[in-house]
């Protein structure tokens, strides 16, 4: 099945490189299997690797556009279904990246473009083991997933506060580099961007 790459906001993603494109089957069922082309890009970490030698890949926005093969309208029940194997599939990505303790800590409606949708928010750990210490901070994420005439995806991940334990002198380098308010408020809005194309 051909699908075209997701809508993003390409003039908000400036400061971002795209790591990963990949089309995929993230899951199937008797009755439907579910195709996603996926672009993952992480922020730009040049100060933060300058400045404290970390480069790890916490702060990321991904976006997907979902096809169902055979092609069916969405109803309710398939977006239950899509948000439920979405949801799932966003606590393995944030895993994959190294975070844990992850749980879902909120559910809101919201608008994408002109489509109604829901957005989900995740709280988690990061753990960073740097020059022989363990440096640990929290995480939030953020899922969107909405409809039109198919699923659209997005959503990523960024620290949410300064790290909470190891090297005093470390933890003071890395905070100077975390302004959550700010990075939760372009998460959104390359969320919400996605919408718009």
């Amino acid at each position: 099945m051909t699908i075209p790459p997701p809508s993003v906001p390409e003039s908000q993603l400036v400061d971002w490189r795209q790591t990963e494109q990949i089309v995929q089957t993230p899951f199937s069922t008797p009755i439907v299997s579910v195709v996603a082309h996926t672009c993952v890009y992480d922020a730009d970490h040049q100060e933060l690797r300058a400045s404290t030698g970390i480069d790890e890949p916490w702060r990321f926005f991904f976006a997907s556009r979902i096809r169902l093969d055979p092609p069916k309208r969405p109803s309710s029940l398939l977006t239950a279904l899509v948000r439920r194997k979405v949801s799932a599939t966003f606590v393995d990505r944030l895993s994959e990246r190294g975070f844990e303790q992850i749980r879902k800590s909120g559910t809101e409606q919201v608008t994408i473009g002109d489509n109604e949708g829901v957005r989900y928010r995740y709280r988690a750990r990061c753990r960073l083991m740097v020059e022989s210490t363990t440096l640990e901070l929290p995480v939030e994420g953020y899922l969107a997933v909405w409809a039109d005439e198919e699923y659209h995806v997005a959503g990523g991940a960024f620290p949410a506060g300064r790290p909470t334990r190891g090297s005093p002198e470390l933890a003071s380098k890395l905070a100077e580099h975390i302004d959550p308010a700010a990075a939760r408020e372009e998460l959104l809005a390359l969320i919400e961007g996605c919408g718009e194309q």
